[in-house]
């Protein structure tokens, strides 16, 4: 912890504070012996608060059968708790919209925290753990933390969040490095200054680690963390990755099975899109949830293709690289023995390729940091060109990327590994390496193919000899000045 960044961060007088009337909710909703009527009174005292509530209460998001005039009677059909979270909650975006500046990405901000608490709430539905709107609230404020740290850092901070190259899920890291204490440290800090119950301050603390949360919080903190994973699964370029996490994790902390899963993350777009309109905040673009997850789901399904699987293995076991987060190895075996097995019954052709950056061993001679952040980017890069359309990119070994594409020609597979070649050499590779400030470096790409189809059939027998003629390709490739394509082919193929 660093005590000095700790006191700086209390002491500015630009981080976000609550309205009064919202501490006055606050105050009223922990007495027990509270009357509505006096909560209401508070609530109406403040005339575009009170719109505010009412026009949420009355939108399709709740549902309710018949429409609120007052503020008691959406205390009496809604409850409370979920009264109390809609005035917190328009006071919080207020509070943080009246010193907004453009320096620091609201739009990204705010489209991360609506969908997080869309999320975080239809899962402690869907668990039956109860305190919706606290899981709602939790996630809503769960990165208030950044906020206070760019007002009171500025541009350092947002050198910072740029290391992370758009991967919230590495900010702590990069935070502890530079800060020695992370965004939910000062947002637990904020949460206890506002006098924030501990329902609200444990999922602040604890939304990237919820397993260290106090039992009695534990599946509130759970759920807000599932809230955040599945906010990457929208914003990650990686989305297989991420599903996967979020699946894992729902099974494992709260017992939601994939297709209930499935169902949380469908809610989430039109959710956090109807909120956003509520609450007069500027989200940006919300991505179509239900597109991303039959993506992710059928790069899963390719992932966990069971070809090859010693009897007994777990498909499922180790398939992805840490680094890249990618498929590994195993997975791409198993997909081109698939491939050829398919082929040679003849009903379909498959293409595949190895990559290679050509600057990766001046890289790794700087050390593995340097590599390791060379190929994450490569990956980066790579997976968007390919994945769209169909195929799949895997981590091949220390150095290349492999890309497998099914029902891909010649000519199809040749004419967009050329696009991905020329639109990467056109490009600086944007790489970050743990500890250091994000660079651009002049980067080229070499590229060795073959589709397998009748004539390479006849020529190659087996996938050993498949991979082993592509390889010679590359080879071949980067013998050259850098940024080449090879496509292996048979003379009859000429």
């Amino acid at each position: 912890m660093n005590p000095d960044l700790v006191e700086s961060v209390l002491a500015c007088k630009r981080i976000p504070s609550l309205p009064a009337v919202a501490l006055k909710v606050l105050e009223l909703t922990q007495d027990q012996n509270v009357r509505i009527q006096a909560i209401a009174e508070t609530i109406s005292n403040d005339p575009a608060l009170a719109g505010k509530v009412l026009r949420t209460v009355n939108s399709s998001f709740y549902a309710l059968r018949k429409p609120c005039s007052t503020i008691n009677q959406a205390i009496v059909m809604l409850g409370l708790s979920a009264v109390k979270t809609l005035a917190l909650g328009f006071s919080l975006v207020s509070s943080v919209a009246e010193t907004a500046d453009r320096e620091f990405d609201y739009p990204s901000y705010w489209r991360r925290s609506l969908v997080s608490s869309v999320a975080a709430k239809c899962v402690a539905r869907t668990a039956g753990i109860g305190q919706e709107e606290e899981a709602f609230l939790g996630a809503l404020l769960q990165d208030i933390g950044m906020v206070a740290l760019h007002r009171t850092l500025g541009r350092s901070y947002v050198q910072i969040i740029a290391s992370t190259m758009g991967d919230h899920r590495q900010l702590s890291k990069f935070e502890l490095a530079e800060l020695e204490m992370t965004h939910a440290d000062i947002g637990a800090m904020l949460a206890q200054r506002w006098k924030l119950p501990p329902e609200l301050c444990m999922p602040i603390k604890f939304h990237e680690r919820p397993s260290a949360a106090p039992q009695e919080n534990l599946k509130l903190c759970q759920a807000v963390a599932l809230g955040g994973i599945a906010a990457d699964v929208l914003e990650s370029s990686e989305p297989a990755v991420a599903l996967k996490k979020f699946y894992a994790r729902a099974q494992e902390w709260l017992a939601i099975n994939n297709a209930r899963a499935d169902e949380i993350m469908k809610a989430v777009t039109q959710g956090a899109r109807e909120i956003a309109y509520l609450l007069k905040v500027d989200i940006g673009s919300v991505p179509n949830a239900s597109e991303i997850v039959a993506s992710a789901t059928a790069q899963l399904s390719a992932i966990t293709l069971p070809v090859g699987v010693d009897e007994g293995e777990n498909p499922n076991s180790g398939v992805l690289d840490s680094v890249t987060g990618l498929p590994g190895r195993m997975v791409f075996n198993r997909n081109i023995v698939a491939g050829v097995e398919v082929a040679r019954s003849g009903t379909k052709v498959f293409s595949v390729a190895l990559v290679r950056c050509d600057q990766y061993d001046a890289a790794a001679s700087q050390g593995p940091h340097m590599a390791d952040a060379l190929m994450k980017s490569l990956a980066e890069v790579v997976n968007k060109a390919i994945t769209p359309s169909g195929g799949l990119v895997c981590r091949f070994d220390d150095s290349r990327l492999a890309i497998v594409l099914p029902d891909n020609d010649r000519n199809a597979c040749t004419k967009r590994l050329e696009d991905m070649r020329t639109e990467f050499a056109g490009k600086p590779l944007a790489i970050a390496p743990p500890g250091f400030k994000p660079m651009a470096i002049p980067a080229t790409i070499s590229i060795g193919s073959a589709t397998y189809d009748a004539i390479v059939q006849a020529r190659v027998p087996d996938a050993d000899t498949l991979l082993d003629v592509i390889q010679r390709a590359l080879t071949a490739a980067s013998q050259g000045a850098g940024s080449q394509l090879r496509v292996y082919a048979p003379r009859s193929a000429a």
